[in-house]
């Protein structure tokens, strides 16, 4: 092969691999703007309902709205999942720029109104963020409230106690106090956060739905 063959081949490879790298550059731009939570094609109005916050002021559905609602259903006797959400919750928070920290407010509801008095929350809940809001409930709101949005959660024995099974997903509601969405579980890492992609996928929601 001559050297003139060599020099041309090189640049074959070379702009090959530019080309290449441009071309995955703009493809992973794209996915990056793409919103990868689950957003419902018809958002659906939340009813009416009535629990305590962690602050000891009634929280009811009036308290949606106008703000996006981040929420996550948990129990304060959570041994390791509950916390560690929580600690992602509080990170993402502090991720979310200016203009859309203001429009979001982060709701943790207890599904463990037995053992989960407001003392209790107050204690657990700004320990994570000092504005995340808990709330609590009786049997019957917590099952409405839950009911609406989907999610699910269960009383199981555990020795001389209990623990309480229940979802890990992340649910999103919008200011006008309509179930909204979901947020996605990572597809690498199922049930663990992925709290850049969360934050990203709520400044997109909140700032296109403004």
């Amino acid at each position: 092969m001559t050297g003139n063959s060599k020099t041309i081949l090189f640049l074959v490879a070379f702009i090959t691999m530019v080309l290449g790298a441009f071309t995955f550059k703009v493809l992973q731009t794209s996915a990056e703007s793409e919103i990868q939570a689950l957003v419902y094609p018809k958002p659906k109005q939340l009813p009416e309902f009535t629990m305590m916050a962690h602050t000891n002021t009634e929280f009811t559905e009036r308290d949606l709205l106008g703000k996006w609602s981040v929420v996550f259903f948990g129990f304060t006797y959570c041994p390791d999942i509950c916390p560690t959400t929580m600690t992602d919750l509080g990170e993402m928070a502090e991720s979310l720029p200016e203009d859309v920290a203001k429009s979001t407010q982060f709701l943790f509801v207890s599904v463990d109104p037995e053992r989960d008095t407001v003392e209790q929350l107050a204690n657990y809940v700004p320990f994570f963020n000092k504005e995340f809001i808990g709330t609590v409930g009786t049997p019957e709101q917590l099952e409405l409230f839950s009911k609406s949005l989907g999610a699910v959660y269960v009383k199981v024995p555990y020795g001389d106690s209990y623990q309480m099974q229940h979802t890990g997903r992340i649910f999103i509601i919008n200011p006008a106090g309509q179930r909204f969405g979901i947020f996605a579980e990572d597809p690498v890492n199922p049930g663990v956060l992925n709290v850049p992609v969360m934050t990203s996928d709520l400044t997109q929601i909140v700032r296109n739905n403004s």
